[in-house]
């Protein structure tokens, strides 16, 4: 591991909700960046629903590949592929793992190996951060940019480095298994550490260096609505509360300054004002930047470098824009709201595309046509706005909204309910262990310590899991509908994908236990587990029934959340998962965009995009953009009164 010198490369982190433009004001600040003399700049992408390559109008290999710019600036790019970078990672130290987890604990080496596979927090934060340590100790850069992920996948990328510190005590205390009885039968013998703990340790030095405030910068992007704003501030307190991380800049993109005769344009200047007040409010210490709307996509190196002047050194925004090439015309048919008739209804799609209005929408629609049914809308969201959609305080346990006894809203803190399972687990073990000195009790004791330190240890998205099932715990407590606002693409894939690897973890649990199985203190550990695991088979089920589970995706007809829709409908089908519909959000009329040469170029993006969708395949909606933020019983009321199915 080199070590760190006063000379190590500026770090710089994009952060924002997703939708907001974060890809677009990253990329152009590090092709900026990258053109001045003697530069030599990287930009890597940890959002696992990446889109550098989209922006970049390129197409990216594996692994970092330079940009060569004019005037020799030095740029290079890289789509951290988790996948595989976690992979070399795990064979590098599996061997030493596996042989101390093995002397430590009753579990087979294939066991361990499922017990790696799954157990490591965030396989995709770990991967973006192990990056980065890679880039820091290359020294081979001057800055490394870093285009993060939507903001719940970006404050679980800080939180890493404590995570990873649980798994080194886990590691550390199945070495001590040989200390531990040599100390009872032999007195003091002194056991060695092993060398991989070291190694581990070296790693995680290498992690928190690299998000200390000493080396990074931290860059928070965000549009002017009131959904966004709002969320960036709530990221910047809790960041500040996590890892006393300060916001050094934001950037207010896609905003309109003039307003000009179009009303649309009107009000969005107006929101770019209240913006302004609002952000010198919350982020008093951090230099403000703004991006121009020029309503179209910004694509293509030229026009990222462009947009880059524009947004970090305050000159005008010029562009070379094209418009779309002439496509089918696109047929609308006024439709009503669907209804869903499962009792499971959930909405997936990119961050910012509007999933939590749309999941609003739906439950409103259901709730108009369904009188007498107790209807609960709920968030798994790790920044959820349902309190910003219906205008009133949402926690953690149902509220009624709306004035309406029978339709409640939570957001849950899946965290915390994984913790609050753990800490039961944890108390059964301390009310039943005995500190007592003959040999068998001191091995006994042993696993208890292995399995508390197993509890520690959250495979990605099981919290998230256990948020599920707390919400499953309220359809069967009080017989209602659930209308769940999944977490953006990336975050909602770990969680689809995770009954099969909460069932591994269960697994490895029962067996430390099973060593002890006649003891009432293993049988009663035992059952609260395999509840566990049967509860994950149970929701695995449910949502491939489509009698019983409804999924719609969300999108924004716009060139890049169009091709990110195709890969999330995709990884769909792999997890024999098929949605019932897409909803395609915000979409301009021809009236409000007839004389506005901004939103007319806007309109004819969106029309070129609508045209290339599958409509004869898989049912598409068309919501029509409302300037402003639909908020409360009036704003969902006009959302549920207008769509259209594209033909």
């Amino acid at each position: 591991m080199t070590k760190r010198t006063s000379n190590s490369p500026k770090l710089t982190f994009f952060l924002g909700k997703g939708g907001v433009g974060k890809t677009t004001v990253s990329t152009a600040y590090a092709l900026h960046a990258s053109g001045k003399p003697g530069r030599n700049v990287v930009l890597i992408s940890t959002d696992p629903a990446h889109s550098l390559a989209d922006v970049l109008d390129v197409k990216l290999k594996s692994g970092m590949q330079p940009l060569r710019g004019k005037g020799g600036s030095r740029l290079s790019v890289w789509q951290v592929d988790a996948g595989a970078r976690f992979q070399e990672f795990l064979d590098e130290y599996r061997d030493a793992i596996t042989n101390l987890v093995e002397q430590g604990t009753f579990l087979s080496k294939a066991e361990i190996d499922s017990f790696l596979e799954t157990a490591l927090p965030g396989l995709a934060e770990v991967s973006a951060l192990l990056t980065i340590s890679d880039l820091m100790d290359s020294g081979k850069f001057d800055e490394i940019v870093v285009d993060t992920a939507p903001i719940g996948h970006t404050l679980q990328l800080f939180r890493i480095p404590t995570q990873l510190a649980r798994f080194l005590e886990f590691l550390e205390l199945s070495g001590k298994r040989d200390e531990v009885l040599a100390q009872h039968f032999a007195g003091n013998a002194a056991v060695r550490r092993p060398q991989v703990l070291d190694q581990w340790d070296a790693v995680l030095t290498s992690l928190r260096a690299a998000l200390s405030s000493k080396h990074s910068k931290l860059v928070m992007v965000t549009s002017a609505e009131k959904f966004s704003l709002e969320e960036a501030s709530r990221t910047a307190r809790l960041l500040k509360e996590d890892v006393d991380a300060q916001i050094a800049e934001v950037v207010l993109n896609r905003i309109v300054t003039r307003g000009g005769s179009c009303k649309r344009c009107q009000k969005r200047a107006h929101e770019y004002t209240a913006a302004l007040k609002f952000v010198e409010r919350r982020f008093p210490n951090a230099d403000i930047l703004a991006g121009e709307d020029p309503g179209a996509p910004i694509i293509g190196a030229q026009n990222l470098l462009r947009f880059g002047q524009h947004v970090f050194e305050d000159k005008p925004l010029r562009l070379k824009m094209a418009r779309p090439k002439r496509s089918p015309p696109v047929e609308f048919e006024p439709v009503e709201w669907p209804v869903t008739k499962t009792q499971l209804t959930l909405t997936v799609g990119k961050g910012g595309v509007g999933k939590t209005t749309i999941s609003g929408g739906l439950a409103y629609a259901r709730r108009r046509r369904h009188r007498r049914e107790n209807l609960l809308i709920c968030s798994t969201d790790p920044a959820p706005s349902l309190d910003d959609l219906f205008g009133q305080d949402v926690g953690s346990e149902p509220k009624p909204v709306l004035g309406d006894k029978h339709f409640a809203a939570v957001e849950v803190d899946s965290t915390a309910e994984f913790l609050a399972w753990s800490r039961k687990v944890k108390h059964i073990i301390s009310q039943s262990l005995k500190m007592e000195r003959g040999g068998v009790h001191v091995e006994l004791s042993f696993e208890h310590e292995m399995i508390s330190a197993l509890l520690d240890i959250v495979p990605p998205g099981v919290d998230e899991i256990f948020a599920v099932f707390k919400l499953l715990d309220f359809i069967e407590a009080r017989k209602l509908a659930l209308v769940i606002d999944m977490a953006p693409t990336g975050h909602a894939l770990e969680l689809l994908r995770t009954p099969e690897r909460l069932v591994v973890w269960t697994r490895l649990l029962l067996k430390s236990l099973a060593q002890n199985r006649t003891l009432p203190l293993a049988q009663d550990l035992a059952v609260e587990v395999a509840s566990i695991s049967q509860r994950a088979r149970e929701l695995a089920a449910l949502l491939k029934d489509k009698k019983r589970a409804s999924v719609f995706s969300v999108m924004l007809p716009e060139p890049l959340p169009d091709r990110q829709t195709g890969r999330l409908l995709e990884s769909l089908r792999h997890l024999k998962l098929s949605p019932r519909a897409v909803f395609v959000n915000r979409i301009l009329t021809e009236k409000e965009s007839r004389n506005c040469p901004r939103c007319g170029l806007a309109r004819s993006w969106q029309l070129a995009t609508l045209s290339r969708l599958r409509a004869d395949k898989l049912t598409h909606y068309a919501v029509p953009d409302f300037a402003g933020q639909i908020s409360g019983g009036a704003g969902l009321r006009r959302l549920t009164k207008q769509l259209w199915q594209i033909q």
